[in-house]
């Protein structure tokens, strides 16, 4: 079982500090939060990597009103903040897988199923000793090749340089796979575009890191 684990390991806490329960009906909560992956490729499907506490999800389910929309996350605190703001808010197309993304793909039976994938501040694990444990790599990049559409679109944000020297240099192994379509300094500033200002967003700016937004399409 632990070979089997370490396979689909994501690093980060699952956990948030706080001891605080939520009141949230767990016959809600369990239509929410998915095990099984069933996708329609006819259908427009948004997959949030990384969804945290789901602010670019609802952004998504907003524009999107009759996509499909799954968001991805481990972090259990965000999931029930999604699940409250679902709630809430009375939001239907929106699904949680709350394992690691690594998982999901390997449950995808049916390759070219997304519109669009996100992936949204992801763990920049700035130790130079931990990139590797950083998401996007090559590897990466090859199993969202399996799963987006013809014409799909890949969008990712982060404020951290080094980790944006990385993910460049990985669009750069797959320039024959993914045209990058916001290649001027105005398109790729992310205050330029209308996203969602997150947590990490926020964050981002409290500590003057500028958030660079990248934005690619499947050839």
């Amino acid at each position: 079982m632990a070979i089997i684990d370490s396979k689909y390991k994501i690093y980060g806490r699952k956990k948030g500090r706080s001891k605080k329960k939520h009141n949230l009906d767990t016959k809600f909560t369990n239509g929410i939060l998915i095990k099984d992956i069933i996708l329609n490729q006819k259908d427009h499907n948004i997959l949030d990597i990384g969804s945290g506490s789901g602010e670019n999800a609802i952004h998504l389910s907003k524009l999107f009103p009759k996509s499909k929309i799954l968001a991805c996350e481990t972090f259990l605190d965000g999931n029930l903040n999604l699940c409250r703001e679902i709630f809430i808010n009375n939001i239907k197309n929106i699904l949680i897988y709350k394992e690691s993304v690594l998982k999901l793909i390997d449950k995808i039976f049916e390759q070219n199923c997304f519109d669009s994938i996100w992936i949204l501040f992801p763990d920049p694990w700035p130790k130079k000793k931990h990139f590797k444990r950083r998401l996007i790599n090559n590897n990466f990049l090859e199993k969202l090749n399996y799963i987006i559409k013809k014409h799909g679109q890949l969008h990712i944000v982060t404020d951290s340089q080094s980790y944006l020297r990385q993910i460049l240099l990985t669009i750069y192994e797959f320039r024959n796979y993914y045209s990058w379509e916001n290649q001027s300094k105005i398109m790729w500033e992310f205050d330029s575009n209308k996203l969602p200002q997150t947590k990490y967003y926020k964050k981002a700016i409290k500590y003057d890191r500028k958030p660079i937004y990248i934005k690619l399409k499947k050839l």
